[in-house]
């Protein structure tokens, strides 16, 4: 129960641990019309990123939420160094110690279990599912993973995190998981991933048999008015990197890097594609401007020699976009001719907003259908009305 004389019973906890999640949680905060509530945030940055941990802490300063918790100091997210029979007592040990930090802060917040929502997007990282294992006497509302509308291959991502999960070992499901439950008091049985309701920027979630639509939302106009309500120190940032572009030789070519990570095998696909489209359209993208939209959670190494590499290999004059904040923030003020990426959730976006014309690249796309063949059909429904070069 709530303290008495408290001005509001009911508590919204957002969770996020990346700046797109966090994004996503800005708007809609800043477009749906939601009782009064008190709203908190439990984060972390993502692998300890010091680029996402930037953009969020940025974001976090001026969201106006009742108190946030860091969780990057929780016992489950350190590197695993037991051995099998170890990590049994080990996992509920990092386990218990986490629900202990959770519990504590929610007492200091004054926030009872059954008086919160908790907001939180695909159960794949560990802020959602802890999180929603810990507050299992909450309502869960399922946010989407991105700006990518409801990702179409998410429903086959269901499916299969729920057949993992039937397959394992009987000891594993009979003894380990039920005495993990009992020691820690986190729930994490994957039959109780579901949600109350689920706001979609397209389709109906799988997750929940209530699916709240948010499609209108997906607009330059939307986009802008967040981005407006974004720090001033942020958009700043962004217009000092946009603002070349404005001025710059059309037509205007925007790459979208997926990040690369430490491995060159990426990079190189990425290389091999831009050689063989710009000696195949030599004439359509004569004298452009390239510019590259490093992805949000971009280490910085491989995309570095990358773009070195396209200043000495492509035609173009290149123009680096190194921010956290993601493109559809940038789109109101941005007119791009052409959208370039990978098998890229912000393609969709680009189709529905007819900001430029989003074109996937066929190396990427041969690269992720043959490491998900499952995805074929579904990835390729998501393209439908996207160009292939």
């Amino acid at each position: 129960m709530s303290p008495p004389g408290s001005a509001t019973r009911l508590v919204r906890i957002f969770t996020a641990c990346h700046g797109t999640q966090l994004l996503v949680i800005q708007h809609l905060r800043r477009h749906l019309q939601l009782p009064a509530a008190r709203e908190f945030l439990l984060w972390h940055p993502m692998e300890n990123i010091p680029l996402v941990d930037e953009f969020m802490r940025s974001l976090i300063a001026t969201a106006g939420f009742a108190d946030t918790l860091d969780m990057r100091q929780f016992a489950s997210l350190r590197p695993r160094t037991q051995g099998p029979w170890q990590w049994w007592l080990e996992s509920a040990r990092r386990l218990r110690s986490d629900a202990t930090t959770l519990h504590r802060w929610m007492e200091s917040n004054r926030i009872a279990p059954e008086d919160a929502e908790l907001w939180a997007d695909d159960p794949i990282h560990f802020n959602v599912i802890f999180t929603r294992g810990m507050l299992h006497k909450s309502r869960h509302v399922k946010i989407p993973h991105c700006f990518n509308l409801e990702d179409v291959t998410i429903r086959d991502f269901k499916n299969n995190l729920e057949k993992t999960w039937r397959k394992a070992h009987w000891p594993k499901r009979f003894i380990y998981h039920p005495w993990l439950r009992w020691s820690s008091g986190v729930d994490l049985r994957v039959e109780r991933t579901v949600y109350d309701r689920a706001y979609t920027f397209d389709q109906p979630s799988p997750w929940s048999t209530h699916s709240v639509d948010m499609s209108g939302q997906i607009s330059i106009e939307a986009f802008d008015r967040t981005y407006r309500s974004l720090p001033s120190s942020t958009r700043a940032e962004v217009e000092a990197i946009l603002a070349p572009l404005r001025t710059s030789r059309k037509p205007l070519v925007l790459l979208l890097l997926f990040g690369l990570g430490a491995d060159h095998s990426l990079r190189a696909v990425y290389q091999a594609s831009l050689s063989r489209i710009f000696s195949e359209r030599a004439s359509e993208l004569r004298d452009c401007s390239l510019a590259v939209k490093l992805h949000p959670a971009a280490r910085g190494t491989q995309e570095q020699i990358l773009i070195d590499w396209l200043r000495a290999n492509v035609p173009a004059q290149i123009h680096p976009i190194a921010h956290g904040l993601n493109l559809e923030f940038m789109l109101p003020q941005l007119q791009p001719d052409y959208v370039l990426a990978g098998v890229c959730g912000a393609l969709p976006i680009v189709r529905k907003l007819r900001r430029g014309r989003p074109v996937v690249l066929g190396e990427m796309l041969h690269l992720f259908l043959a490491d998900r063949p499952e995805e074929r059909d579904a990835t390729m429904k998501s393209l439908k009305g996207i160009e292939i070069w």
